[in-house]
């Protein structure tokens, strides 16, 4: 049962349109002792020009590949419900964060990770093999019996600095990720915070966007 309900989980998703599915063990780090995350990836041309973000096509998918997202975990908890088990939606938008911390309830990263899907980078942007950082993800917390992933504990960025240098707010401190590391030794989250409203009314979007350190990134697919 454990299997066919991981499977037909994975081919709900995929069907939908998600580019990566994974399935992680939270117990003692979450509500809900698993996790399943699905990301979408970012068009490569709407990343193609750094320079250029974060552009008014780069805020239209971001706000396309969240609303898709969210459909998705909801479809998805909805399934394990109906299958039986406790399942809890978080939906793919960095909208709903604390105030203070500026942290969501739930971190996908957190969940990406520990399902194997790729390890958190300088920019403290979850990095995947296969599409870098230029996707978007959702998550589901669930009690359901499913077959995780064999986390990822360490950072695959190397001496990469990349994202570190074009940085416009100069936010990422160039720290390689290790896991149960602060995301103040990676990142300066009010200071990324901060800037966004300045570089979304620079470029006319109505949403703190900025994406730089997505479209920089050597991993990026395309």
């Amino acid at each position: 049962m454990r299997a066919e309900l991981t499977q037909e989980i994975e081919r709900m998703a995929r069907e939908a349109g998600a580019d990566l599915v994974g399935f992680a063990e939270v117990e003692g780090l979450a509500e809900l002792p698993r996790a399943v995350v699905v990301a979408m990836r970012h068009s490569p041309e709407v990343l193609a020009d750094p320079e250029d973000m974060p552009n008014r096509r780069y805020a239209e998918e971001y706000r396309s590949l969240n609303e898709r997202l969210t459909e998705l975990a909801e479809r998805i908890a909805a399934r394990l419900e109906e299958a039986g088990y406790e399942a809890r939606v978080n939906q793919a938008t960095v909208d709903r964060v604390d105030p203070e911390t500026l942290a969501a309830p739930f971190s996908h990263k957190l969940a990406a990770t520990r399902a194997g899907l790729g390890w958190v980078g300088k920019s403290a942007l979850l990095v995947t093999r296969e599409l870098g950082p230029a996707l978007r993800m959702a998550s589901v917390l669930t009690e359901a019996p499913l077959v995780v992933g064999g986390p990822v504990s360490e950072s695959e960025c190397g001496e990469c600095v990349v994202c570190v240098e074009a940085c416009p707010a100069g936010a990422i401190q160039g720290a390689s990720w290790r896991a149960g590391m602060a995301r103040g030794e990676l990142l300066d989250a009010r200071r990324c915070y901060e800037f966004r409203p300045e570089a979304a009314e620079r470029n006319e979007i109505q949403r703190p966007r900025c994406g730089v350190c997505l479209a920089v990134c050597p991993r990026r697919a395309g």
